[in-house]
């Protein structure tokens, strides 16, 4: 099936050096499906494909792509990978459908309590009086802008009823209509890409508050379909990391920018000023090291994306939205990783950009006593995925 060769990408005039790329002649491609948001952490799966970084390692990538987190879940049967914030991975581990191979990025400065021109002038006010009153905020449910959205208002002391305050609607779309209209909320809880459609309406000053103001971690996860195949979705994951070392390449950045813009662009988003595009790439991406390191567990059987996690657990169980407090180390699957990893040439082609080595995806998932290389990262199985 697989037979080596040899091909010069040719990706852009623009790069600034050329890269030269040993690839698999492929006999033919395996079709995979990868689920996406229109946003920041999107985008690596996007320009991996736009770059034919899974044609390289003889897949044929589908993207849908979805406006929020909920609805993708809903159709996990129709995708094998998916990127999504950490409310709809845990949607997924209580529906019993998923578990989380990874971090798609740290989206903390990008999600946000924001405001219209009314609620920029009216803040203060609140903050002096210590509560929303009456005030309508409008957010997407159990969100990470929902988290970061209460997160705030906890740091300036504003107390708030969720059931009296809170306006719910399913698309940050809906939260600018909203903040648009006369007759709608002068609050609301939206994350990049729409966050930045309320700075340009109503400058720097309508970021209220971010998950780095509230003090709170807010990271996304790489969700795998318990229904899809092992090595399939491994090789998935590996073109989505090659996606995110392109990101990371300093030399590629100009190029980078330009695909975001064109990514959201196709998305029915305006392009991202300067400003904004150096915030957006102000948020950190994982490679396939630092992958390794969030999944690493410490003495205590805790990893730090497992900690992450667990703090957006233990808020969802706490708004009802969740009727188990899970252990989120148990939804966390490091066998994707560990099987990249594993195969020190498909490990090095996710991370180099210049010459890279053949790839031969063909090593069988790594177990504990398969020599797969010691990490740090305890083996923990692959734990029930049944809703606790």
């Amino acid at each position: 099936r697989f037979q080596r060769g040899e091909a010069e990408a040719k990706h852009t005039p623009i790069l600034r050096k050329k890269i030269t790329i040993t690839i698999m002649a492929c006999s033919s491609l395996t079709p995979i499906t990868i689920s996406i948001q229109p946003s920041y952490q999107g985008a690596p799966a996007w320009i991996a494909k736009k770059l034919g970084f899974f044609e390289e390692i003889c897949l044929d990538a589908t993207l849908p792509v979805y406006a929020s987190g909920a609805p993708q879940v809903d159709e996990i049967s129709t995708w094998s990978i998916g990127s999504a914030g950490s409310p709809p991975n845990i949607k997924g581990w209580t529906e019993g459908v998923l578990k989380t191979a990874g971090v798609n990025n740290d989206e903390s400065i990008a999600n946000a309590l924001v405001a219209n021109a009314d609620g920029i002038a009216s803040w203060a006010s609140i903050v002096a009086a210590g509560t929303l009153g009456d005030t309508k905020i409008i957010v997407p449910p159990t969100s990470t802008a929902d988290l970061v959205v209460e997160e705030c208002l906890k740091k300036h002391n504003v107390s708030f009823d969720p059931l009296n305050n809170f306006v719910y609607n399913s698309s940050t779309v809906g939260v600018l209509a909203s903040l648009s209209d006369p007759d709608g909320s002068n609050f609301g809880g939206l994350w990049a890409p729409a966050l930045y459609s309320a700075v340009e309406t109503w400058g720097n000053e309508s970021i209220i508050c971010t998950g780095v103001d509230a003090g709170k971690s807010i990271i996304g996860g790489l969700m795998v379909s318990n229904e899809a195949d092992v090595e399939t979705a491994a090789l998935g994951i590996a073109a989505h990391l090659k996606g995110i070392t392109y990101m990371k390449d300093p030399v590629y950045r100009e190029q980078a920018e330009a695909y975001l813009n064109e990514f959201f662009e196709e998305q029915g988003f305006p392009p991202l000023s300067p400003v904004a595009m150096a915030l957006e790439f102000s948020r950190p991406l994982y490679n396939l090291a630092e992958q390794q390191e969030m999944l690493a567990k410490n003495e205590d059987g805790v990893s730090l994306l497992g900690s992450r996690f667990q703090e957006t657990v233990d808020f969802l169980f706490g708004e009802g939205a969740i009727s188990s407090q899970l252990n989120a180390e148990d939804y966390l699957d490091d066998k994707f990783m560990k099987w990249i990893a594993a195969n020190e040439t498909l490990a090095k082609w996710t991370m180099t950009l210049e010459e890279t080595a053949p790839v031969s995806p063909g090593a069988p998932m790594p177990t504990p006593d398969a020599g797969t290389p010691d990490t740090g990262t305890a083996d923990a199985g692959t734990p029930d995925a049944g809703t606790p």
